[in-house]
């Protein structure tokens, strides 16, 4: 790009978001403003209004209302917005299997799953904690494993799944 031109501006809060701190942001966003079904959001005027777990993912990385998160024009957006939901759906196709056996549709699609209607807002949201803590464990990197497992071992501890990440949120 040439220096002249304008600049793509990412804030620094927002610059480098893993997959996993993207879906942290989703479940905290259901958290504060709820959770929907059936459209990505409620009609309303309000500009954070409950979201279903596509909608949450788009607020998180797109930083406020899309009328579809999927369809946008700013490319690290998109892209971040795609990581997070195919880290959601890596996770659901290991957690939710025997779904696709209960007629639920795709089990693995974050669209349906979402929009079952046994699924609740608690539901929701662990599963998007727990799909991030899934993508922190599976993307560490050697380095970060060691240095974790000699931390537990100085500490007389032994190291675990759970002690991992909290080291790597302590971080």
């Amino acid at each position: 790009m040439n220096p002249t031109q304008k600049q793509l501006h990412t804030p620094g809060a927002l610059a480098n978001l893993t997959p996993a701190d993207i879906l942290r942001c989703a479940a905290r966003y259901l958290e504060i403003h709820g959770w929907n079904q059936g459209t990505y959001y409620p009609p309303t005027d309000n500009p954070f209004p409950p979201a279903c777990v596509s909608a949450a993912i788009g607020m998180a990385t797109h930083g406020h209302r899309m009328p579809v998160p999927h369809e946008v024009k700013n490319g690290s957006a998109l892209r971040e917005y795609s990581r997070a939901i195919d880290a959601l759906s890596d996770f659901l196709s290991i957690d939710e299997p025997s779904s696709w056996s209960a007629g639920d549709g795709d089990p693995t699609c974050p669209f349906t799953w979402n929009d079952r209607p046994t699924q609740t807002a608690e539901q929701v949201i662990a599963t998007l904690r727990a799909a991030a803590d899934d993508y922190d464990l599976t993307h560490a990197t050697e380095d970060q494993l060691e240095t974790y497992a000699e931390s537990a071992l100085a500490n007389e501890t032994l190291p675990t799944r759970e002690g991992f990440l909290a080291w790597l949120g302590a971080r």
